[in-house]
């Protein structure tokens, strides 16, 4: 499926580019700190900035693999029938809900860009987070959506094989 191609670029690419920032900034900020006394200035803005690019690199491919958890204790008693029509009713709402909180992002970018929003200490703007942030969230609603079409199509969805878990199992 296309949306598994680009859940998966997303997260490779552009997760992995942010981790790997995110991890030169650590070990300068330690390095520096420990090694030299002489920490990274703004080394707390940076990190978590980077760090809530990264959850919004991987939020979509998380989804698509089965990594954000869930609860199927109801399912396992009342059979395939109702789980079926609970899973359509379940990720049409959660669909709804995350398009929502995608919406509601982009709005809030909007308004941190208008109001000047930054960082303490390295006036990193909000406005381009909040916005990374929003795309995420609506990535993670296009996947639930094609799963509301897959699973009404053919009775269940198919995870997406993640390839960390993949690597070192015997199938």
């Amino acid at each position: 499926m296309l949306i598994d191609k680009i859940v998966r670029a997303v997260a490779l690419y552009c997760g992995g580019a942010v981790l790997a920032i995110m991890m030169m900034v650590i070990i300068v900020d330690v390095t520096g700190r420990y090694v030299f006394n002489t920490p990274l200035d703004g080394s707390l803005d940076l990190s978590i900035v980077l760090l809530v690019l990264a959850v919004s690199c991987s939020i979509g491919y998380g989804g698509r693999t089965g990594a954000h958890v869930t609860a199927d204790m109801v399912t396992t008693v009342v059979g395939p029938q109702f789980e079926w029509v609970s899973g359509l009713c379940i990720k049409t709402l959660a669909a709804g809900i995350t398009a929502i909180w995608s919406w509601r992002l982009f709005v809030t970018g909007t308004t941190a860009g208008r109001l000047g929003e930054s960082t303490q200490l390295l006036n990193i703007p909000f406005e381009p987070i909040y916005k990374a942030l929003s795309v995420g969230v609506g990535l993670y609603a296009a996947v639930l959506i094609v799963e509301v079409f897959v699973l009404a199509r053919r009775g269940q969805v198919p995870l997406l094989i993640d390839e960390s878990r993949a690597m070192g199992s015997p199938e």
